[in-house]
Formats: C-alpha cells, sequence, structure tokens
C-alpha cells in the first residue's frame, strides 16, 4: 500500500573540503579560518614546511607541521652474474681441494 504522509527522514552529509592554501609561518597557520569539518594544506611561503589543518564537527582546529625533505634515490643493488658466480663458486671448490691436498701433504 502507498502511505502519502509517511515521514522520510535524511541524514546531512558533509562534504569535506580540501585544498592548497599559502600562509607566512606557523601563527598565520593557526588563525586561518576555516568551516567545520573541513580540511587545508596551508604552505609556508618562508621556509620548506607545510601545515595540515582539520577542523571537526564543532569547528575545533588541529594542526600539525611537516618538512620537507628531499628525497634522495635508491642505488640499485648490484647484482653478480651468473658467469661470475660460476668462476667465483670454481675458484672456492679449487681452493678448498688446494687447502686439501695441503694439509693431506702436511700429514704425510
Amino acid at each position: 500500500m502507498f502511505y502519502p504522509y509517511q515521514a522520510t527522514s535524511f541524514l546531512p552529509q558533509f562534504q569535506q573540503q580540501q585544498s592548497i592554501q599559502y600562509v607566512n609561518g606557523r601563527q598565520s597557520a593557526e588563525s586561518y579560518q576555516m568551516p567545520a569539518n573541513s580540511s587545508v594544506i596551508l604552505m609556508d611561503s618562508n621556509t620548506s614546511r607545510f601545515y595540515m589543518k582539520q577542523t571537526d564537527a564543532s569547528g575545533l582546529a588541529t594542526i600539525r607541521a611537516y618538512d620537507f625533505k628531499e628525497a634522495k634515490e635508491d642505488k640499485a643493488p648490484e647484482y653478480v652474474t651468473k658467469s661470475e658466480f660460476e668462476s667465483f663458486k670454481a675458484k672456492l671448490k679449487g681452493d678448498k681441494h688446494e687447502s686439501a691436498n695441503d694439509a693431506r701433504a702436511k700429514q704425510q
């Protein structure tokens, strides 16, 4: 059956806003005004630092500071080729045989 007067409930949906703004130091970042339930990245114009500022449903703001650091490229690991490994293995086996022969000669 159709009930035309039945109340339907709607839950409010909050849309989180994100943007990047420029500030001059931490004090400027702390005084940056934001609406409730939002977050912003604040780039410091004076240093290589940025701030992430977020507000909760009541409008209470939290701020975290991060420093930029240059990313170092990882060196590619050095690998031994199969032929190099085989020659190294043969050399080790040869040294073992020579050491065993030397030990036998000393015993005799």
